[in-house]
């Protein structure tokens, strides 16, 4: 038995992957940038957002590189993959929100 997938949900779930492989290499480079010693905390309070920060992007990028996997395996079915990729991708926007308004407030650190 065979299972038919027609061309749309293959450039849709591809869509999907180019999505997050461009999502992954955007967290990495937040990541990266928070190393930078131009955002080291200066007191208690920053020095907590700061550590929040870094745990809260590893955790994505380890979710990500989980989902790539799956992906890969073909372990998942498109709806289930575009629910778990939306949910990244809304995690992506919080903390990047929050790393601005760190960015921000660093200077005040």
């Amino acid at each position: 038995m065979q299972f038919v997938v027609s061309n749309s949900v293959v450039k849709d779930f591809d869509q999907l992957v180019i999505r997050l492989e461009r999502n992954h290499k955007w967290v990495l480079r937040l990541a990266r940038k928070l190393n930078s010693y131009k955002y080291e905390p200066r007191n208690y309070e920053c020095f907590i957002r700061l550590r929040d920060l870094r745990s809260g992007l590893d955790e994505l990028a380890q979710d990500q590189m989980v989902l790539f996997d799956e992906i890969q395996h073909r372990s998942l079915i498109f709806e289930s993959a575009e629910k778990k990729i939306d949910t990244l991708l809304l995690r992506f926007h919080q903390l990047e929100n929050d790393m601005a308004s760190y960015i921000l407030e660093a200077k005040n650190c």
